[in-house]
C-alpha cells in the first residue's frame, strides 16, 4: 500500500491517553473513530484503509474487531454505524504508512498513550477484599456444601481452581461477585462436581462403647477450643502479614457448622464421658 502524505488537520485537543485508549477485557485498545479524529481524517476512509490492509487473516483477527451500533440521524431515525477496535499492534500496522511531521507527532502521541495506560494498569494496586466483603461468597459456599453434601475444603477448592488462587482472600473486589455467581450456578445447575468417596452404608448404626463416647467428647471439646484459639490468632497473624492468617480464619469459623450438625452426638458423648468419670473417680 502506498504511503499517505497527509494534507490533514489533526485534532491536537484529543490526544489525552484516557481519551485515546480504553481497556477491553484485559487488552488496551483504541478505535477507528478516535484514529480518524486524531489524524483529522474521515472515519469512512480509516475504515476503508483497515479493510484493505495487506496483512494476514490471523493478524487481522487478533488485532482488529468490527462493531456496529445504532446512531440517531435526526427526527427519531436511526442507522447502523460501523467502527473498528484495534490493539496497539493493529494501530501501528494501520498508521505505518502515514508520513509527514504532523503524522509523526500524532503517532508518537498515540504510542505514548498506549504505553502510559499500560504503565497505569501495571502499577494499579489490586483492591483487597475484607472478611465482610467475602461474606456473600462464604454464604454461597455454605449453600453449596449443604446442597451437594461436600466437605468445606472440597467446596473451596472448586472456587480456588476456577479463579487460580490459593485462598479466597486472594480474590480481588471485582472477582467476589463473579465467584458468588459461579457458586450459585453450581448449586442451581448441578455443574460438574468432584467425585466424592462413597461411604459404606450402615444398616443398623454403630453403638459407641462408653470409652469411645468419652474419647469423642474430648475430640469435640478440643475442636471447640482450637477453633476459638484460631479465631483469636487471625487478627495478629494478619498484622504480621503471615500466610497462616487465612488458615486461622478458616479453622476459627468453618468448624462451627459441623459442630452444630452433631449436637445430639456431642450431648451423648458428653453424658457418657461424665458417667465414666463418676464411675472411675467414685
Amino acid at each position: 500500500m502506498a504511503a499517505t502524505q497527509f494534507p490533514f488537520q489533526p485534532n491536537f485537543y484529543n490526544l489525552e491517553p484516557k481519551y485515546l485508549i480504553s481497556l477491553a477485557g484485559n487488552e488496551l485498545r483504541t478505535t477507528s473513530a478516535k484514529v480518524a479524529d486524531a489524524f483529522g481524517k474521515l472515519h469512512k476512509n480509516i475504515i476503508q484503509r483497515i479493510e484493505s490492509l495487506d496483512c494476514s487473516a490471523e493478524f487481522a483477527s487478533a488485532n482488529f474487531s468490527a462493531h456496529v451500533q445504532q446512531v440517531e440521524v435526526g427526527n427519531g431515525a436511526k442507522r447502523d454505524s460501523k467502527h473498528y477496535e484495534m490493539t496497539k499492534d493493529g494501530f501501528m500496522f494501520l498508521v505505518m504508512g502515514f508520513t509527514g511531521k504532523k503524522a509523526a507527532m500524532i503517532k508518537e502521541a498515540y504510542i505514548n498513550a498506549f504505553n502510559w495506560m499500560a504503565g497505569q494498569l501495571l502499577n494499579k494496586p489490586e483492591q483487597k477484599t475484607t472478611v465482610d466483603t467475602r461474606t456473600p461468597l462464604r454464604d454461597a459456599v455454605n449453600m453449596l456444601v449443604a446442597k451437594k453434601k461436600l466437605m468445606y475444603p472440597d467446596a473451596y477448592a472448586i472456587v480456588h481452581q476456577r479463579f487460580a488462587v490459593g485462598h479466597i482472600d486472594e480474590l480481588t473486589q471485582d472477582q467476589i461477585p463473579q465467584a458468588v455467581e459461579y457458586v450459585h450456578q453450581l448449586v442451581l445447575e448441578g455443574e460438574w462436581m468432584p467425585a466424592q468417596k462413597e461411604l459404606p452404608l450402615v444398616q443398623k448404626g454403630y453403638v459407641l462403647t462408653e470409652q469411645e463416647a468419652a474419647a469423642l467428647s474430648g475430640v469435640f471439646s478440643w475442636a471447640k477450643r482450637s477453633a476459638s484459639l484460631l479465631k483469636d490468632m487471625e487478627a495478629p497473624l494478619r498484622l504480621l502479614k503471615s500466610s497462616l492468617a487465612p488458615d486461622a480464619f478458616d479453622g476459627g469459623n468453618e468448624i462451627w457448622p459441623h459442630l452444630r450438625n452433631t449436637e445430639k452426638v456431642r450431648e451423648y458423648a458428653q453424658q457418657s464421658s461424665l458417667a465414666l468419670q463418676r464411675r472411675v473417680l467414685g
